[in-house]
């Protein structure tokens, strides 16, 4: 729960309840605070990753979030990845340090929808910092002689680096690091703390506008600070609690691969048998794949490509990321699902799909008609046990 982007059930220690907070210390956020063990020497820096143990808790006692089962996780400090109440408190503690917080919802998920925690919530946490390891800064572009110019679109931007070949396309595939700064230069987002290049279609409202435009700009090599007026970024409200309203923003991004955009067809099954279910399921086995059949609860990797009308509207291999789920958790649609433990690794089947085991009147979520019968091109890539 701590993290702004993904959501994680997690947490330190055993449940315990709201702390009080008569011997508690408040910053002029409204952050309150306790150091039960100060730690060592080895205070955490903005850049710095963390292992960290920690419980969360609403002001009833309830416990959101628990590292009891999962063990500690791995975090980073001053890379948009936390909430502003850890940010502040973190560097108090050193290593073997331990801490207890109560966090104003100003400085937590004030009014955004968070899965267990109501909106507008105080947050209390209990942590422990078990590892801090220092990394180099991340710096922003240099842009010192670099010659400023504009789009059309009020898009201010810098060549740091003009790269080579032609721009990107609407529909490639691109892979890029950037970071993204705040006008007072903290970081609110980065991939530093993946360790790997982002994949975007680039043109194709993956990214927001300003973002989306500035892609098209890049050819593989370059290096681009792109600064984005706000109604091009994230508009009049800002995001959640994290970009205020109204805010321009920076880019730094370095455009490091372009992978031309895949055309997609349907497979040719022309002389192969198709078999039907009881469920009225119908498929065509293109390659039987070997080893045994997929089981339940196993963990399948897959590609696929989805047509309505021969038309395509999804596509992993168009994307470049297979998709990964776990057979019986109900991450694909069931018609997959029934076909998913009928196939070996290496299978490659085409599946055609009544609604009902589809999408069914669900369809306009996701641009299809209701009830669309639906063709998926599917190929097992690794089954793990």
């Amino acid at each position: 729960m701590i993290f702004r982007r993904t959501i994680l059930l997690a947490a330190l220690l055993s449940a315990v309840a709201a702390p009080a907070t008569a011997q508690m210390t408040t910053t002029a956020s409204g952050l309150q605070y306790q150091i039960i063990e100060p730690g060592n020497n080895r205070h955490p820096q903005p850049g710095w990753r963390v292992w960290v143990e920690y419980t969360g808790t609403l002001d009833d006692g309830t416990v959101f979030a628990s590292t009891r089962e999962t063990g500690g996780i791995d975090l980073w400090l001053g890379c948009g990845q936390l909430i502003k109440g850890w940010e502040e408190a973190l560097p108090m503690i050193g290593e073997e340090g331990q801490i207890l917080l109560v966090i104003p919802p100003s400085q937590g998920y004030a009014d955004m929808e968070v899965p267990g925690i109501p909106k507008n919530s105080t947050l209390h946490f209990e942590i422990k910092l078990v590892q801090a390891d220092s990394f180099p800064a991340i710096k922003p572009f240099a842009v010192k002689g670099v010659k400023k110019q504009k789009t059309q679109s009020g898009i201010a931007y810098f060549s740091i680096e003009q790269g080579h070949g032609k721009p990107a396309k609407k529909g490639d595939n691109v892979y890029v690091n950037y970071t993204g700064w705040l006008p007072d230069g903290t970081i609110y987002t980065t991939t530093r703390t993946s360790g790997e290049a982002q994949r975007f279609t680039a043109g194709m409202g993956e990214a927001f506008a300003g973002m989306d435009s500035a892609l098209l700009m890049m050819p593989e090599g370059a290096k681009c600070r792109f600064i984005i007026p706000y109604r091009l970024a994230f508009g009049d409200k800002g995001y959640a609690n994290r970009i205020p309203p109204k805010t321009d923003v920076t880019l730094d991004i370095e455009m490091v691969c372009i992978s031309p955009e895949k055309k997609i067809t349907k497979w040719d099954c022309t002389g192969l048998d198709t078999i039907t279910t009881a469920s009225g399921l119908r498929y065509v086995v293109l390659n039987p794949g070997y080893g045994p059949r997929i089981a339940l609860d196993n963990i399948v990797t897959a590609n696929y490509s989805a047509f309505y009308n021969d038309t395509l509207f999804d596509s992993s291999v168009k994307r470049e990321s297979p998709i990964r789920y776990p057979v019986g958790a109900g991450i694909v649609i069931d018609g997959w699902e029934e076909a998913t433990l009928l196939m070996r690794r290496g299978s490659r089947f085409q599946l055609f799909v009544p609604s009902k085991l589809a999408f069914g009147s669900d369809g306009p979520q996701i641009g299809l008609p209701a009830d669309a019968d639906v063709i998926f091109d599917v190929e097992i890539l690794d089954v793990m046990e």
